[in-house]
């Protein structure tokens, strides 16, 4: 039997994007999934956009949050599904991702799954663990459109932690993708497009910093990881700057 899937956005303000999302979620060859949407307390539209959209949103809630990952963690405690898949509002997700997520999690046996996101103009492919030492960002393609997630992992490792607040994601990646007995797998299928807007885009120098403390709490060499911290420092610098 095919797994149940869930799709979780936070939302806030995003009336423009959300819009491009739906439409995606709309369009998909297997319309049997959840979706359920997080509302922050926009102002701009965005909830009755979400309410005008109930042939597709299953659950809705309007309330204020501490920021995305307290979002995604009250969707999470709304699951009905044995699998979720976290999609951001400026995303959309390819006509037969939710078809293909579901076809590796059921041939695969696998916890998580990790497709090819487009971003931008370059396509992130595969599941790369002998990177872990570099990061999360290196290890997967993308936590938002391309990976998919056994709700109950969060049993075992925790919801998302509030102690970072840009790269939550990473933290619960790098000690579930790299425990034996969690089967990670990376599937062949572009699952969609990672929008490029997002806070960890704009908020550069703390999500340096984020990076850096993740890696020394996921048991990585402290020295290493300083070096690393270091020359991403003077790479990202003149951007930083110009921030």
């Amino acid at each position: 039997m095919n797994p149940s899937v869930s799709v979780i956005t936070a939302a806030l303000d995003c009336a423009a994007d959300l819009s491009s999302l739906i439409a995606s979620l709309r369009a998909q060859t297997d319309r049997q999934f959840d979706f359920i949407v997080l509302d922050g307390g926009s102002k701009d539209g965005t909830w009755d956009l979400i309410e005008a959209s109930r042939d597709v949103v299953t659950y809705a809630a309007r309330e204020p949050d501490h920021g995305i990952y307290d979002a995604l963690n009250k969707g999470i405690r709304a699951l009905r599904t044995d699998f979720y898949l976290v999609v951001g509002a400026d995303d959309v997700l390819y006509p037969d991702a939710i078809a293909n997520f579901k076809a590796a999690a059921r041939d695969n046996g696998a916890d998580i799954v990790v497709a090819s996101v487009k971003a931008g103009r370059q396509i992130r492919r595969g599941f790369h663990p002998e990177h872990a030492w570099r990061g999360h960002h290196r290890m997967v393609t993308s936590h938002s459109v391309g990976m998919l997630f056994r709700a109950k992992l969060h049993e075992r490792f925790g919801f998302y932690s509030l102690r970072y607040p840009l790269l939550a994601d990473g933290f619960f990646i790098k000690r579930a993708c790299t425990d034996p007995q969690v089967k990670t797998v990376g599937a062949d299928f572009v699952a969609g497009e990672f929008g490029l807007r997002g806070s960890s885009n704009r908020g550069l120098l703390q999500t340096l910093c984020e990076m850096w403390q993740i890696q020394l709490a996921t048991g990585e060499n402290r020295l290493v990881q300083y070096l690393l911290f270091q020359a991403r420092l003077l790479r990202y610098l003149p951007r930083i700057m110009r921030k």
